[in-house]
């Protein structure tokens, strides 16, 4: 009789267990969903390759699936090489590239654009731009349209950049590419926080940033029309030459090689024998 009673009682014990872990995974989810919900906007994940919003009307953004993965695969607009699918620095580029008409030189980790770039490029015209570095804690507030640079972290092994789409009166809003795989509720991934402090600017995410770097145009860069497309499309190129990127060594020691060529070119194959 005790055996039967203590079948019994570890029978109803077993399912009220199994019932309570199935009711907390249950209340887990629910509270993972709601915490992603006012974090992200969304609780619902994208599968890689999927369109997760728009910004700036006219600039998608796509899930990357997770942000570890590394598709190698190459993506072009209107045949120019806008980087590696869906990566930060893809988005970032293709941003400029749809809403300014321009593009940076390549980087090998998105965090590098903060000490290696500091031109943009006019893709139509070859003509340079100037990048304004304001370090986070500035006395200027966020700009729009500006890149926001990570540095490189944990969770962060090449850095991150996100475009500012929006700058409210204690937040600022960004567009993205693998950050989190989430669809946007808006015209933006995520709304973040900035402080002042004496008089500096802090924008607060969980991961430390570089600052922000603004296209100094003066509003001559306008969004790519049909006419600029199709004078793109007519270059045939997919990569253009940075020449704003090059430095004046690079100059110098282009034109030094040159005239070395020349000058072995006419010793080498020109007979100077008398006829």
């Amino acid at each position: 009789m005790k055996i039967v009673l203590l079948i019994v009682l570890f029978t109803i014990i077993y399912r009220y267990s199994k019932c309570d872990i199935v009711t907390q995974l249950k209340n887990f989810d629910s509270n993972l969903n709601s915490i992603n919900a006012r974090a992200f906007g969304n609780s619902t994940l994208a599968a890689y390759g999927a369109m997760v919003g728009i910004a700036s009307t006219n600039v998608p953004a796509y899930s990357n699936g997770n942000d570890s993965y590394i598709s190698n695969e190459p993506n072009y607009l209107y045949n120019i090489y806008t980087g590696m699918r869906w990566q930060c620095v893809e988005y970032a580029r293709r941003w400029l590239f749809i809403r300014k008409g321009c593009v940076f030189d390549s980087v090998d980790a998105a965090n590098d654009m903060w000490s290696q770039i500091f031109k943009v490029q006019r893709v139509v015209d070859g003509k340079c731009f100037s990048l304004k570095q304001y370090q986070n804690g500035s006395t200027s507030p966020p700009k729009n349209e500006s890149l926001l640079i990570y540095s490189l972290g944990q969770d962060m092994p090449f850095g991150h950049v996100a475009v500012i789409v929006d700058v409210l009166k204690d937040s600022i809003r960004v567009a993205e590419q693998n950050y989190h795989a989430y669809y946007w509720s808006g015209n933006y991934s995520r709304q973040i926080p900035y402080v002042v402090k004496n008089g500096n600017y802090y924008i607060m995410d969980s991961y430390k940033i570089y600052g922000w770097m603004s296209v100094e145009d003066n509003n001559q860069n306008y969004p790519l029309n049909q006419s600029t497309i199709n004078k793109i499309m007519e270059k045939n190129i997919s990569f253009p030459n940075f020449i704003c990127s090059k430095s004046v060594t690079y100059y110098y020691f282009s034109l030094y090689n040159y005239f070395v060529f020349c000058f072995f070119y006419v010793f080498i194959f020109i007979d100077f024998s008398p006829i």
